[in-house]
């Protein structure tokens, strides 16, 4: 599979600082007031499996920038490690993704900061098998020739009560002094095709833009880069009230 992808995260119009990290295969930007990745970057999957993640720091916890940052580094860590990773069942996946929850509340306790938490979402994208996986509320869409869909499911009060209030009450998370964390595995294996769009992003981004929306600029735009920054022009014009992340991956042949 031949890809090509770009990233972008922001802190908004009203946040002191950005809380939200993002991962792009060895690549992790995080605690910047705006970062990029410096050019549209391509990856040929033959040769090496292409793991994608966001993680958005759980505002009004502490230290919500460190969750997400030791969140990414500890699954970066493990993509290497455990190889060919592409190869794990969902099972395996969400035992790593406890491991993660699980080391991420270590380290905040080392730190005097027992309640840092993180949502996580990403995808692996490998020469046999592709996975997304998701605890939390930020997201991943797949844009194809039948539209745009929202591939992961939010953890949240809203959406599993099927309430209109609600979206920022997480029912799961890495970290935050929980042991009981809930992560949902999708197998995307067979699903993508050339020309489709994968989208991942953080809450500062869907709560100002809707499916629709989104979907008209990653139409309408054929540039990576300049997608990536229209969407975060689009929030920050919109007032989002959070940091955004928006991280777009092309799929150009399969």
């Amino acid at each position: 599979m031949k890809l090509r992808y770009y990233a972008i995260t922001d802190k908004g119009n009203f946040r002191s600082h950005n809380e939200d990290s993002f991962l792009a295969i060895e690549t992790i930007v995080c605690g910047q007031t705006h970062g990029e990745l410096d050019s549209v970057q391509e990856l040929d999957t033959e040769s090496v499996a292409a793991l994608f993640a966001l993680a958005d720091g759980l505002g009004g916890h502490e230290a919500g920038e460190i969750a997400s940052r030791v969140a990414l580094e500890k699954l970066s860590w493990m993509e290497r490690a455990i190889r060919p990773i592409e190869e794990l069942p969902s099972t395996g996946w969400k035992n790593l993704l406890r491991k993660i929850n699980n080391e991420v509340n270590s380290y905040g306790e080392s730190i005097h900061k027992p309640k840092m938490g993180t949502t996580l979402v990403g995808c692996l994208l490998g020469k046999r098998k592709s996975w997304v996986f998701n605890v939390g509320d930020s997201r991943l869409y797949h844009l194809d020739k039948d539209g745009l869909k929202k591939v992961t499911v939010d953890h949240n009060i809203s959406e599993e009560l099927g309430i209109g209030h609600g979206r920022n009450l997480l029912t799961s998370c890495i970290g935050g002094g929980s042991k009981s964390m809930e992560a949902d595995i999708f197998d995307l294996t067979g699903k993508l095709s050339a020309g489709d769009y994968l989208l991942i992003c953080s809450d500062g981004l869907t709560e100002v833009l809707n499916i629709d929306q989104m979907e008209k600029i990653l139409r309408d735009s054929h540039d990576l880069r300049e997608t990536c920054r229209h969407l975060s022009e689009e929030a920050n014009i919109r007032l989002t009230r959070d940091n955004h992340t928006v991280l777009i991956i092309q799929i150009e042949a399969v």
